[in-house]
């Protein structure tokens, strides 16, 4: 696992949402992803995200072709969480950026972090277990039916 141990470990909310550029070749490309994400680009999101055992849910939606939000609850350090997913799905990821005006360099940590946290959208409210969003500062609302467990000792209760 890519991640390091921790004593104290928070879930985060990822609400990264990006405008779609609506000229038609985007809208090509949107067409073309939209076609192979449940056979191609899901199966390597699932693989990550299992391999990760930081993230508790995640999904991908488009609004009305004008934008795409990744959305996932996970837990740890926002910039590894970030880092291991750009190393892992760099493709995917491209794939998506590809799709907005602000294309950052997929293969640059800085640049795909700074994107990332600069289209993270706060939720409302205010978190009730200290959290910070991506850019540090309070999180927003997160409700969590097992108190902040993490994906582990959820995945050992179930026995998995």
């Amino acid at each position: 696992m890519y991640f390091k141990k921790r004593e104290i470990f928070m879930t985060h909310a990822l609400n990264l949402t990006l405008p779609i550029k609506q000229d038609a070749e985007t809208l090509q490309k949107l067409r073309g992803l939209e076609a192979i994400f449940a056979d191609k680009v899901q199966p390597a999101i699932d693989a990550a995200l299992k391999e990760s055992k930081l993230v508790h849910f995640a999904r991908v939606v488009v609004i009305d072709d004008k934008y795409i939000q990744v959305l996932t609850e996970y837990e740890g350090s926002h910039q590894e969480y970030t880092e291991f997913f750009r190393r892992e799905l760099t493709e995917v990821f491209a794939a998506i950026f590809a799709l907005t005006d602000a294309l950052p360099d997929v293969r640059d940590p800085n640049a795909f972090f700074e994107f990332s946290k600069n289209h993270n959208f706060r939720s409302l409210g205010k978190a009730t277990d200290g959290s910070t969003d991506i850019s540090g500062n309070p999180s927003g609302w997160l409700f969590s039916a097992y108190d902040h467990m993490t994906v582990d000792e959820i995945l050992k209760k179930l026995g998995k």
